[in-house]
């Protein structure tokens, strides 16, 4: 019996040895699993109750398991068809993760709360970017790339530029950036937006492409504002063309009436 309740404290302090007590940052929608000991739950132990608390300090059970009873239980509502408890082995794994579930976790086996912590952190992933561009023309044409996209949770902005040789990372942590014309054909940009779980790029953007789209726009700015100028003309001079003609009639009628009185005063 003595032996047996030597094994049961050593068992116990491995427990509390083997907790990790290290941080994790998970993605939402991901999972983690947090791990007692490897081997199988001793006879001896007669529960295992893991809790959490949130940022705000509020204590809640996660899942409870006992012997007697032979089953597990998961009290509170926020991880209910999240979390499971591997009876074997008293882990925790948590599945499907939300921003609720951030913060610390404890486990306490046979009512005593083991010293190791697990701290949680869920984030949101990054959203995959896109750029968007205003041009501008000029004797040096210019065109500002914004990039457009969701980074939460500390995330940075990484641009990078392709010069035909190799890729260059340019102007961290700028979302909007000026980009001049090149003269290699496959010059291009792109964008990648990072946090703690996930990077995602944009698609690229080609210089020939950019450039060619701002001298079309100027091309077409001038064809219409041609356009629009010829309109203008014409209308000027139909209007005065027929301003002349209205003008020419109406001399026409006083030089009748002056000629011919009394054909003017029969025909009253």
């Amino acid at each position: 019996m003595l032996l047996f309740r030597r094994f049961h404290f050593i068992w116990i302090l491995i427990i509390c040895e083997s907790v990790s007590g290290n941080g994790v940052t998970k993605a939402v929608n991901s999972e983690t699993t947090f791990t007692l000991v490897s081997g199988s739950v001793v006879p001896s132990t007669t529960s295992i109750i893991w809790k959490h608390r949130d940022n705000a300090g509020a204590v809640v059970k996660v899942i409870e398991w006992d012997r007697e009873e032979g089953r597990t239980h998961i009290p509170n509502p926020n991880f209910q068809s999240h979390a499971t408890l591997d009876e074997t082995t008293g882990n925790l794994n948590l599945k499907y993760l939300q921003l609720k579930h951030s913060g610390v976790y404890t486990v306490d086996i046979n009512s005593k709360e083991q010293r190791k912590k697990f701290t949680l952190t869920v984030v949101e992933p990054v959203s995959k970017p896109y750029i968007t561009k205003e041009c501008l023309p000029g004797d040096v044409p210019e065109c500002s790339l914004s990039c457009v996209g969701e980074a939460p949770s500390e995330g940075s902005v990484i641009w990078k530029y392709w010069d035909g040789k190799k890729v260059q990372e340019k102007y961290p942590n700028m979302r909007t950036i000026t980009v001049t014309n090149s003269s290699n054909p496959d010059s291009h940009y792109n964008c990648t937006l990072r946090n703690a779980v996930s990077v995602e790029t944009s698609d690229p953007v080609y210089l020939k492409d950019l450039f060619h789209d701002s001298k079309t726009g100027i091309v077409i700015a001038i064809i219409i504002g041609s356009i629009i100028f010829i309109g203008v003309v014409v209308t000027a001079i139909w209007g005065l063309a027929a301003h002349r003609e209205k003008r020419k009639h109406s001399r026409m009628q006083i030089v009748k009436r002056i000629s011919f009185p009394f054909l003017s005063s029969h025909q009253r």
